[in-house]
């Protein structure tokens, strides 16, 4: 009798329990929709960044009392991607020794969008470089924590997808914001920096009432873990490498496009807008098929041919569209098709080279690579005003050609990879180590 009793009080507890279960289940949000949700929390993210670039020579007309040189003008942008580049690495670190993403995201969030107003209202060139590199120190918070949640979220069977659904919506944002930006200056020039204020408070709202925390492994690796990312995982200089160079151009065009166009064609803020918008359409409309061709097909087949063809077209762009804007987009339109086939493959490489626990610091690695290059881009765009626009953008190419020769020769060299590499293998050679 006591055990019939017992059985059946052990029925009811396992029928509560799968009740409980399927009631969890129906609260679970699908992986994708996870990945659509930080994809669009990374596009306005993105917008407020970018929305800021096609007005840059009229707003630092405003805030400096004297004219500036090529080389102040670039450390607008110079001191922002290098504050990416310095809490990038400790955001990374932070993050996976406390196992945590969600309170990075909401930290950042407030703080920027109180810095992206007050670069509204100073007056002076110096404190204008100090709020900027805080609000660029708070923003990598948002965007790096968002990317890598998705790897958090993501398998080795869906990586690739998902790195090209929150690339298509990074990209977006980088495509729009600054032709926004142009029009939104007309209206005044302060208007696109209130826009990013409003942008930024957005995310910090959202990620209040609809984000929650990744699952993450138990393992927290410490802060001597986390600075030998290298060690531990060597094969993450290759994406590192890639994101080197691609950031590099990126910070290059972006700063140079405006200072380009308002010298050589004397056009107004929207159309230096729309150009930097025409550079990312492509790039858009790519990350989704290319992540998912990175699945079947491997990396390195899309991430050889677009960094190739992209170091050919780059030297053109200053010899070929000095007086042709349409020459001018159609050459940006080109460069962005490559990234876009190279980049989702590239981000993809990450994670299948460093294990979950270490997701963030891996991410944190290979965006401390790109955020070197980004922080060198204007630096060296800052040249023209003594060599030229044709000389440093053939410069420029052959850079990147160099590195590109130096990293095929680290992939099939040094780690002896094959050119079809299956992602569940890279992961299996990587838990083995």
């Amino acid at each position: 009798m006591e055990e019939n009793q017992l059985t059946e009080q052990e029925t009811d507890t396992r029928i509560e329990e799968v009740l409980n279960d399927n009631r969890a289940d129906k609260k679970q949000i699908s992986p994708v929709l996870k990945v659509i949700i930080l994809g669009i929390l990374t596009f306005f993210t993105i917008v407020a960044v970018s929305v800021l670039h096609a007005n840059k020579p009229e707003f630092l007309a405003k805030v400096s009392t004297y004219e500036l040189s090529e080389f102040q003008e670039s450390l607008f942008d110079s001191v922002q991607y290098a504050s990416y580049l310095i809490f990038g690495i400790i955001i990374g670190i932070l993050a996976d020794r406390f196992a945590k993403r969600r309170i990075f995201i909401l930290i950042g969030s407030a703080v920027s969008a109180v810095f992206f107003f007050l670069m509204t209202i100073v007056g002076q060139y110096w404190l204008l470089l100090i709020f900027r590199f805080i609000q660029g120190a708070f923003t990598v918070m948002i965007w790096q924590m968002l990317m890598t949640m998705i790897l958090d979220v993501s398998t080795e069977k869906d990586r690739g997808r998902n790195m090209g659904i929150y690339g298509s919506l990074l990209a977006l944002g980088f495509g729009l914001g600054p032709m926004f930006g142009g029009f939104l200056s007309k209206a005044g020039v302060n208007v696109p920096y209130y826009t990013a204020t409003g942008l930024v408070s957005l995310v910090f709202i959202l990620s209040l009432v609809i984000l929650r925390e990744a699952e993450t492994t138990a393992d927290r690796p410490t802060i001597i873990d986390s600075l030998s990312i290298v060690k531990k995982y060597p094969r993450i200089i290759i994406p590192s490498i890639f994101n080197f160079v691609d950031r590099f151009t990126i910070g290059f065009i972006v700063f140079l496009i405006p200072f380009f166009l308002n010298d050589e064609l004397g056009l107004p803020a929207e159309k230096r807008g729309l150009s930097l918008a025409i550079f990312a359409l492509p790039f858009i409309l790519l990350q989704f098929p290319m992540g998912k061709l990175a699945d079947k097909i491997g990396r390195y087949i899309p991430l050889l041919i677009g960094s190739l063809c992209y170091c050919i077209v780059l030297p053109m762009v200053g010899y070929f569209s000095a007086n042709n804007f349409t020459v001018l987009l159609i050459l940006l339109a080109l460069l962005g098709v490559f990234s876009g086939i190279s980049a989702p493959a590239n981000m993809t490489l990450v994670g299948d080279f460093v294990k979950k626990e270490d997701n963030a610091m891996g991410m944190g690695f290979f965006n401390f690579a790109g955020n070197l290059g980004v922080t060198l881009g204007p630096l060296v765009g800052s040249l023209y005003g003594i060599y030229g626009y044709n000389t440093i953008f053939l410069s420029a190419g052959i850079g990147r050609m160099i590195l590109l020769v130096i990293s095929v020769l680290l992939i099939f060299l040094v780690f002896k990879e094959k050119l079809q590499p299956s992602p569940k293998g890279a992961v299996e050679l990587n838990t083995e180590k």
